[in-house]
């Protein structure tokens, strides 16, 4: 597994938490019996931290690839949709023969590949948001962060109604172009670039207070069962805004030093660099462990860290296995 000679260490940072939560969003059923107050809050929490992961993997996307030149938008493209493409056409096989052998119709499994009822709607997100980075590049090299302010203005705004469900506000005042998960691109390319008034150890306090406060609410909205569009509302945003700046401001105060030449460093890069394997491998992962599901809130820890674990080894065994390393997602 060959890795990049320089690598910004919280971008890995943010990419492994970020793979992590998306598997604890797919790990409820693992849970014992819930009968108590406490113990649902404490379900709510660990999912609702699940919901990071997703906001941050498109703002790490935004903070890499916007403001930037690139040669030729044919090898823009071919570039962005090989590194995807390519993974997802051997995972959804192996992930569709797993569904085939378990007695799943034809109907279930073509909702799969197209997102339906699974974890592969992300990858047509990916599609989507490739589509339009060239544009919005082409955009942000011109305006900078006045431009990125500029679009992020008008997505707030649009957030704010989906956070309330009042969107559209009227049926001709049609902001798609700014709404949605493009958004989050250019939150992360702005935070990764604007200068702060703040100093960085005032601006990671307030990144922690802010991933704490919003991760709060979303959990008193989840437990007064309050319906919100998943990853389109404030919340979910907040707590993205908090984690991404919070982690950004550890790096930049050196507080990782310690860390990213030891065993730990070294496993926050491997999750990061195997992200996008384990977004499909940890699928089969949970698939064949929910049929021996001891559904046991004291061993849940255990099946968490098994989960996590396995759904890293499976792309990182097949890394190193000679013309499928283009196909592992690594």
């Amino acid at each position: 597994m060959k890795t990049r000679k320089e690598r910004i260490f919280y971008y890995d940072a943010l990419r492994a938490f970020a793979i992590i939560a998306v598997i604890i969003c797919h790990l409820d059923h693992f849970f014992g019996p819930l009968t108590t107050p406490a113990e649902i809050i404490a379900q709510l929490t660990f999912h609702d931290i699940g919901d990071i992961g997703v906001p941050i993997f498109l703002m790490i996307s935004g903070a890499l690839l916007l403001n930037r030149e690139y040669p030729s938008l044919e090898k823009f493209l071919k570039h962005r949709f090989a590194r995807i493409i390519y993974p997802f056409i051997f995972w959804i096989i192996l992930i569709l023969g797993q569904l085939y052998l378990h007695g799943y119709n034809s109907k279930f499994i073509w909702n799969v590949f197209i997102g339906e009822p699974s974890i592969t709607w992300y990858f047509w997100i990916l599609i989507g948001i490739y589509l339009f980075i060239p544009v919005l590049n082409s955009f942000i090299r011109d305006y900078k962060i006045k431009g990125a302010e500029y679009f992020l203005a008008i997505w707030f705004f649009t957030m704010i109604l989906k956070t309330f469900n009042s969107y559209p506000l009227w049926h001709y005042f049609n902001l798609d172009m700014f709404a949605g998960f493009i958004g989050y691109p250019v939150l992360g390319y702005y935070l990764a670039n604007k200068e702060f008034k703040l100093n960085d150890k005032k601006l990671c306090i307030s990144g922690l207070i802010i991933l704490i406060i919003s991760l709060a609410v979303f959990v008193y909205l989840g437990y007064t069962k309050v319906s919100l569009i998943r990853y389109e509302n404030l919340p979910n945003m907040f707590m993205g805004i908090g984690l991404f700046l919070f982690i950004m401001c550890l790096d930049r105060l050196n507080k990782f030093n310690r860390v990213k030449d030891n065993f730990i460093g070294k496993a926050i890069t491997s999750l990061s660099v195997c992200s996008y394997g384990m977004y499909f491998s940890h699928t089969i992962v949970v698939k064949e462990l929910s049929y021996h599901n001891p559904g046991s809130n004291m061993l849940f820890p255990v099946i968490f860290v098994l989960v996590v674990f396995l759904s890293w080894l499976l792309p990182y065994v097949l890394s190193k296995i000679p013309y499928v390393k283009t196909f592992s997602g690594v």
